[in-house]
């Protein structure tokens, strides 16, 4: 999934549960959008520089059970009012469907050398092709990001985003609360 789909279904779905959970009314949206891309900033950087090389897969260690789970714990214990934050990032296993790929997801629990995402088809000598060919050899992930612009577009009618004065003031302050 590209990062603009991950920040699309992030947003859309805590603009709709803050109606339901007081405590998402005051989140920073441009937060949220950052955390919901988390793994992909942290893992897509080390990738490029040297991992991709080894196991040509820019899925890396951000995208194991264990930052996730390791995540949501330092959250609860030492940081519980970042936990929309950290929801955000570990939302983004749930929208890769991580668990399906166990060599990466389950990573030291099955041993200490890592295995980097196994999908077939999207490896690339170069990290720069291994978007295209993906998109280019697999359409059901077409779908995916059609859904994440119809999230999009869900959270801008739903915000009146389309008036440049509250895009800004989002933009701007992060919230959409005082609108």
């Amino acid at each position: 999934m590209l990062p603009q789909s991950h920040i699309s279904y992030t947003i859309a779905a805590v603009d709709l549960l803050k109606d339901r959970i007081p405590a998402l009314k005051k989140v920073d949206y441009r937060l949220i959008a950052l955390a919901a891309t988390g793994p992909d900033l942290l893992d897509k950087p080390l990738a490029a520089l040297y991992f991709y090389r080894k196991y040509k897969s820019a899925v890396l260690f951000a995208h194991t059970l264990i930052v996730h789970l390791g995540l949501f714990l330092f959250t609860a214990w030492k940081k519980p009012r970042w936990w929309p934050y950290a929801l955000a990032f570990n939302g983004h296993a749930i929208l890769d469907r991580l668990w399906f790929f166990h060599d990466t997801w389950y990573w030291p629990f099955r041993g200490w050398k890592f295995h980097a995402w196994g999908k077939q088809g999207s490896e690339q000598e170069d990290i720069k092709l291994a978007y295209w060919r993906a998109f280019t050899k697999r359409p059901d992930l077409w779908a995916w990001e059609l859904g994440g612009l119809l999230a999009a577009l869900l959270f801008v009618v739903r915000n009146k985003l389309y008036k440049p004065e509250r895009l800004w003031h989002l933009l701007k302050t992060g919230n959409n609360y005082e609108l």
